[in-house]
């Protein structure tokens, strides 16, 4: 990156030319002003990365120069340069926003160190900056993409839940977004700063599983060659994300639940109690208290976990979101891939609209990502997209009831608003909102149609 814009304030022509000359010379953009007020003038029309002011100008002080940058912009540096007798004052300029000092007559390579050491905290600011972008990209609410009330309930819910210390239980089906939304939780709380763990618990094994957890002492086990620490040491201050929390089994609920309750445990092998502050968020797509039913499921970790209830729509519950969606995707891939695609065919935009998504967000992702590379054109056609998704509109035809001869309209009636029901999992209001009549008249038929039975 190249050096910062300077701007020198001296009343000494000759000391300010001499100055700007050898940082000209290091590559410092560097202006003079001769004045405080032809100072204050610059400051209001052009930008600079760092101020050097004499503390002593023949019109105003170094201190109302200092006061005019920092109410600018406060994270500009202000570098005083005084004479010995005033040194006091400089420090005390120092304590009102000047971030750092020099005395006459100025030591060149005293600058010099002065200007790096600032520069490189300047650096490391604008890092920090971008990479804070990057995550509010990614885990803050511009890394959602959603306008129905399904999606605006869910991002009201981790605005409130976000800042509190209460365990988050997720539900939602593969590929909603689970892990996405604990991200979030976590990015928007007072732990931003401190570790994000996550650790699926689908495909472990109960030994492993446990040393995932709690972490391992040397020699615990076969293959324990040295001490490890566990996820819920590595997480110490922060979030640990456990996804599909269902899958445990009942010797892991219990350490789980010792934890969640005490904060305390022990490495497998080991003796020494550790404790460790982490918040839970937790994600399932399995109804647990259909497994606790089942004795799969401890109810009493149940509790525990599930303070807080987020519910994640799947795809095919908001449709109306599926064109903001692959919009995003399609720019996201096309960027990525250098590929000059304008949008998707009026087929394709079909097909996508009207196929069900069982892998939710993920699948549709995928998919517009392959049709991205596989496309020729600059819009994008149904056989660019994955088979089993461009052959789904046929198939939806060819399902498609047909209406024997004879059949009443009462019964065509019937028969629209059950295959909407079942369309919808029986939601009365998608599948009014489908058919574009009202839900009470939906309730008004099925009650109509049980009283006939």
């Amino acid at each position: 990156m190249k050096k910062p814009r300077i701007l020198l304030i001296d009343d000494d022509k000759n000391t300010a030319n001499g100055l700007r000359k050898i940082l000209l010379q290091d590559g410092y953009d560097t202006s003079c002003a001769y004045t405080g007020n032809e100072a204050l003038d610059l400051i209001d029309s052009e930008y600079f990365d760092i101020v050097i002011t004499d503390m002593k100008l023949p019109d105003i002080s170094g201190f109302s120069i200092l006061e005019k940058v920092k109410k600018k912009d406060a994270g500009i540096p202000v570098i005083m340069i005084t004479a010995f007798s005033s040194l006091q004052t400089a420090i005390d300029a120092m304590k009102k926003g000047a971030d750092d000092y020099l005395t006459k007559p100025v030591n060149i390579e005293e600058l010099e160190l002065i200007l790096k050491k600032i520069w490189e905290k300047q650096l490391l600011i604008l890092q920090n900056r971008e990479l804070r972008q990057q995550l509010d990209d990614r885990y803050g609410f511009s890394g959602f993409i959603g306008n129905t009330p399904e999606m605006q309930l869910v991002f009201n819910t981790i605005t409130e839940i976000a800042p509190t210390a209460a365990t988050v239980l997720i539900y939602g089906e593969t590929g909603t977004g689970k892990e996405l939304v604990a991200n979030a939780i976590h990015h928007n709380s007072d732990r931003q700063d401190k570790p994000f763990v996550a650790l699926h618990c689908a495909s472990l094994s109960e030994g492993v599983l446990e040393s995932e957890l709690f972490g391992h002492e040397k020699g615990a086990f076969t293959g324990a060659v040295s001490q490890r620490r566990g996820r819920f040491e590595l997480a110490d201050g922060g979030s640990l994300f456990l996804d599909e929390i269902g899958e445990l089994n009942l010797h892991v609920q219990i350490k789980l639940l010792r934890v969640l309750e005490t904060g305390c445990f022990e490495r497998v092998g080991g003796e020494k109690t550790l404790e460790s502050d982490v918040r839970i968020i937790a994600a399932t797509n399995k109804n647990l208290e259909e497994e606790i039913k089942m004795g799969r499921f401890r109810e009493d970790l149940y509790y525990r976990l599930n303070v807080i209830n987020l519910e994640l729509p799947p795809l095919r519950d908001r449709r109306e979101d599926i064109g903001l969606l692959t919009d995003s995707f399609l720019l996201k891939y096309a960027t990525k891939n250098k590929k000059d695609i304008k949008g998707f065919s009026a087929q394709s935009a079909r097909i996508l609209n009207n196929y069900d998504w069982p892998g939710n967000v993920r699948e549709l992702e995928n998919a517009v990502e392959r049709a991205v590379v596989m496309a020729r054109n600059e819009f994008v056609e149904p056989d660019n997209l994955p088979s089993n998704i461009s052959q789904s509109l046929k198939k939806v035809r060819k399902d498609t009831f047909r209406i024997p001869s004879g059949t009443t309209m009462k019964e065509i009636e019937k028969k629209v608003i059950l295959d909407a029901l079942q369309t919808t999992h029986g939601s009365k209001s998608k599948a009014a909102k489908m058919l574009g009549i009202s839900t009470r008249k939906i309730e008004y038929k099925i009650k109509e149609w049980s009283e006939e039975e």
